[in-house]
């Protein structure tokens, strides 16, 4: 075993020091059949992250789809795991396989469709056997939450986060899935891949993603969809899935990835135990395709569904992953973009010289993206006048023209953030898992970290010659669209296993690898974090930070959006001016030089100002942010900037069938109160002035707030900074959030539906309105019954609509209720689908019966009680995350983490409660659908069998 601290960096770039690095340790191990652990111990979470990464993606099998729909089928079990008698199964598995290699021979329709239809049957038959989701269901019986996976172009991920008592049984459980995986349920996962494949048509700008993608890496594997092309999807060979599998999925091609609180020198011995049963063997070593360069300027025109927004691009070459110059041109490519906004990119925006700018740079394993893209003011500006822009903006960074103060900030904004990817459990695991993909150790990543301390002047123009050439991708937007491929919905017979609450002899013997009772956590208000009463408005929150020296300071002003919509506008203006005595660019280079960074957000219920540095410059930082909360300067050159930024949000919003749905969802809960018809209309936006909005920002700063530190810095010591400031004295006016809206009441069914006709989906909301429930009691049997009934992939939602009948991708339910101190209000029972348009109405009836008459499934409540458990527990805050927890938790009304009555009420509950709550706050009431999909593809008078149609447009439900 080789320790690997990642306290080299400390020497290097001062961000970390030996006494509070211990988290970020990592220890890598190899186990006896060759696969590669990688352990890091940290125990400010009760939870572990644990991944295994295979090193094979999409480039490793392109265009067919395999690599991706193989991570589908790995949840659907083992020899052992999801099936009462596999030997029986296997036998129709086995004629199943050699069907799928029939249909991909031929291509005769009616061949292909009695294929299908014997394919069916089979399948139906082998259902028979199968345990649906027994895999997931073990997982949460053994602590796991989150259980998901995701295939990139070159690796494979399956991760999810559990209890720490339950390490054993998540080593046995993922090790066995990966020995002997079964292709079980394969004929409606595949038709759920179809779905998921539609659900990326519908995102606006995929498809014109994709075509470019094809055209920049061709003829690389990267130029293929990660999903694979639809003839392909329609041809799956299960035979080349089970050779894919037998090649890539061996031990020495994998990772095993473990970052939580454990002691790394138990576990060792069981992840030897378990992991080392995987086959042993190595992948081959395809060579990577070469890219060959651009040849002078080479054009592409490329379609996007926008009109009037014109957008153009220039695309090199970067560099891969692993690759000298990586570091060297994530800083040139800074000079451009930065989180600070003084990038020369940045500049033309701020100085209204584009619309929109922006630079790309991302290294995958064999190839690097790297390029500028530019949005041309709306009115008058050519394509020519911004890339020449853009060129020149090249042409600085080419010739030094950068002074060595910035490019030391920028240095430091790089050392920033690393150490803040690696500050969480959660943020660490994910890129301990990249790191691992991309072939390196994680020695050699603390090396490319401490490499940035190294780089000169010189480094960063050198790059900048090297890879911003006179040989690119000239990409220019025409407005536009792409066919969309439709796949009829298939004549099948929904396969519907018998056996969906029964456990396998697996999982029998699962229960006898013995526990440790461990208490969940829950927050301690007094003790996680100190908090500090300037006075009834104002209360500052300090928490440690115990593993750098960065600092987040998060003003959190009591006024939101639904209170005040214009604040929206507000957090947009703020990023371009400056104070009364510094210029924009002179107040965001002052903070760069600390390392610093502010930022402005709203959401429904609080205005946040958010600052980060390093705490050696807290006190500067501080005074900085100082002068601009107090003395900002207004700037009408900008406002146009805002305008602008309005107008283009809004020919973008209205093409998106994900936000229409909300909006159409909106409209039907609130009605005139909806936030798309109480936000600024454009006519009102255009008429704003610099000064109309600072007025508005000194009279947030009125608002009680919360001051949430997290860093080094002692209580007294951030007290004392703020005290001096005129940040406290300004807090007068009490907070009125959370704002409440009462939803509507229907008397009947109806169905509200907008009319998307380019949409390969309909998306699906169901609404209904509860009754004031106010005790705690039965707060917590709503949440519980919601979960039972669409929280997870043992819910009745998931199970009945996505994996027996492969109507839906996404499935969802959520029980809404008010602020727990208001005392009256409703709730708001809501679920979503999205499916295939001509699945709609399949889909619709399905879950209609699941609402009118909910099934009674009581021997699936113990494992939704765990499920409970197991969010309370895996959900603890991140240190940076606890004052803003506990903030929340105070202002609904808890003087104590409410988890702790919520799991004492759950343990006492039963089907009984489950069903008690649904028969008096759902079943019976008046359902409302909301839908927005194709009318082409559903039958509209079939559809009124749900309720009165009502067809609606966009502007009656955005303004």
């Amino acid at each position: 075993m080789k320790l690997l601290p990642i306290m080299m960096i400390t020497s290097c770039t001062g961000l970390l020091s030996a006494q509070v690095s211990e988290p970020l340790r990592i220890k890598e191990h190899t186990l006896s059949n060759g696969m590669t652990v990688w352990l890091n111990e940290d125990h400010t979470q009760p939870k572990v992250f644990g991944a295994v990464v295979v090193k094979a993606g999409a480039k490793d099998s392109p265009d067919t789809g395999i690599p991706h729909y193989f991570e589908h089928i790995m949840f659907k079990g083992t020899e052992k795991i999801g099936t009462i008698d596999y030997e029986e199964e296997k036998k129709y598995l086995d004629q199943i396989e050699v069907k799928y290699d029939a249909l991909a021979a031929t291509s005769d329709p009616n061949e292909r469709e009695s294929i299908q239809l014997e394919i069916n049957e089979l399948s139906r038959k082998a259902a028979a056997f199968v345990i649906p989701n027994e895999f997931d269901r073990l997982i949460s019986r053994y602590g796991g939450t989150r259980l998901n996976a995701g295939t990139s172009y070159d690796y494979t991920v399956y991760f999810n986060t559990f209890s720490p008592q339950y390490l054993e049984q998540w080593a046995e459980l993922n090790s066995e899935r990966l020995i002997d995986p079964v292709f079980r349920l394969f004929q409606s996962e595949l038709e759920t891949v179809y779905e998921e494949k539609n659900m990326y048509s519908d995102i606006m700008g995929s498809q014109a993603i994709e075509r470019l993608t094809e055209r920049y890496f061709h003829p690389h594997p990267y130029a293929y969809p990660i999903l694979g092309s639809t003839e392909n999807l329609k041809n799956p060979r299960l035979s080349e899935m089970r050779k894919f599998f037998d090649t890539y999925y061996v031990a020495s091609n994998m990772g095993l990835i473990l970052s939580g609180d454990f002691q790394t020198e138990e576990i060792l011995p069981v992840l030897e135990k378990t992991f080392s049963r995987i086959k042993e063997g190595k992948a081959p070593a395809n060579a990577p395709v070469e890219l060959p360069p651009f040849k002078g300027r080479e054009q592409i025109r490329i379609k996007f569904p926008v009109p009037v927004v014109k957008v153009m691009a220039l695309g090199f070459r970067g560099v891969p992953a692993n690759h000298k110059d990586q570091v060297a041109l994530t800083i040139a490519v800074n000079l451009l973009n930065n989180s600070n906004g003084t990038g020369f990119l940045d500049q033309l925006v701020v100085d209204r010289k584009l619309l929109s700018s922006m630079a790309l740079n991302e290294s995958l394993n064999e190839a690097g993206i790297l390029g500028l893209m530019a949005v041309p003011k709306l009115v008058f500006q050519s394509y020519g006048s911004a890339e020449k822009m853009l060129w020149d903006a090249i042409g600085r960074i080419k010739k030094g023209d950068f002074s060595d103060e910035i490019f030391q900030s920028l240095k430091l904004e790089q050392k920033r953030e690393y150490a803040s990817a690696l500050e969480d459990i959660n943020s660490r695991a994910q890129m301990m898992m990249k790191v691992y993909s991309q072939g390196k150790s994680w020695e050699e990543y603390v090396g490319s970290i401490a490499c940035i301390e190294a780089l000169t002047k010189e480094d960063i123009i050198a790059v900048a010659q090297k890879y911003f050439s006179d040989n690119y991708l000239h990409i220019k937007k025409k407005t536009g669209k792409y066919p969309k491929e439709h796949l009829p919905k298939p004549a099948y017979a929904p396969i519907v296993p018998q056996n969906r609450d029964s456990f396998s002899v697996y999982a029998r013997e699962l229960e006898k690898i013995p526990v440790r009772e461990i208490a969940p956590y829950f927050i301690d208000f007094e003790k996680d974090v100190f908090s500090y009463i300037f006075h009834d408005k104002a209360t500052l929150f300090v928490t440690p930070n115990p593993v750098n020296d960065i600092f987040t300071l998060n003003l959190s002003y009591g006024v939101g959006a639904l209170e005040r919509p214009e604040l929206t506008l507000l957090a947009s203006y703020l990023n371009y001016i400056g104070t009364q005595k510094h210029s924009f660019e002179d107040f965001r280079n002052q903070l760069q030089m600390f390392g610093s960074t502010v930022s402005f957000e709203v959401t429904d219920t609080d205005f946040h100002v958010k600052i980060t540095g390093f705490d050696n410059h807290f006190r500067e930082t501080i005074d900085l942010i100082r002068e601009f909360l107090a003395c900002p300067q207004a700037d009408n050159k900008k406002i146009k900037q805002v305008i602008d930024e309005v107008k283009v949000m809004e020919k973008a919003f209205v093409k998106s069938n994900d936000n229409m749905v909300v909006a159409l969802l909106e409209k039907v809960k609130y009605g005139e109160q909806s936030r798309y018809l109480t936000k600024w209309p454009l006519s009102r936006v255009k008429q704003l002035k610099g000064e109309d909005l600072l007025a508005v920002f000194h009279e947030i700063q009125k608002t009680a707030c919360g001051l949430h530190y997290c860093g080094t810095l002692t209580p007294d010591e951030v007290k004392e900074v703020l005290s001096q400031t005129d940040i406290i004295r300004r807090i007068e006016k009490e907070s009125h959030s959370p704002v409440y809206r009462e939803p509507r009441t229907y008397d009947q069914p109806t169905v509200f539906f907008l009319d998307m006709p380019d949409l390969s989906q309909s998306i699906v909301y169901s609404y209904v309105k509860g009754d004031n429930r106010m005790d705690l009691a039965e707060r917590h049997a709503s949440k519980l019954f919601a979960g039972y009934f669409g929280g997870d992939m043992s819910s009745l939602m998931f199970q009945e609509i996505r994996e027996f009948r492969s109507y839906a991708y996404r499935v969802s339910a959520q029980y809404y209720m008010p602020p727990y101190k208001k005392k009256e209000g409703s709730g708001e029972f809501i679920t979503m689908l999205s499916t295939q348009g001509d699945k709609t109405l399949d889909a619709m009836a399905v879950l209609d019966s699941l609402i009118r008459e909910m099934p009674e499934r009581p021997e699936r409540i113990e494992a939704l009680k765990q499920t409970v458990y197991n969010h309370i527990n895996n959900e603890y805050p991140s240190f940076r995350k606890l004052s803003s927890r506990i903030a929340g938790y105070q202002r609904e009304g808890y003087a104590e983490d409410p988890n702790k009555t919520y799991l004492e009420d759950v343990n006492r509950m039963g089907m009984e409660d489950i069903l008690r709550f649904y028969q008096e706050d759902i079943q019976g009431k008046p359902i409302v659908y909301v839908i927005v999909g194709n009318a082409k593809h559903i039958d509209m008078q079939k559809l009124a069998a749900y309720g009165k149609v009502v067809r609606l447009k966009k502007k009656d439900i955005y303004k």
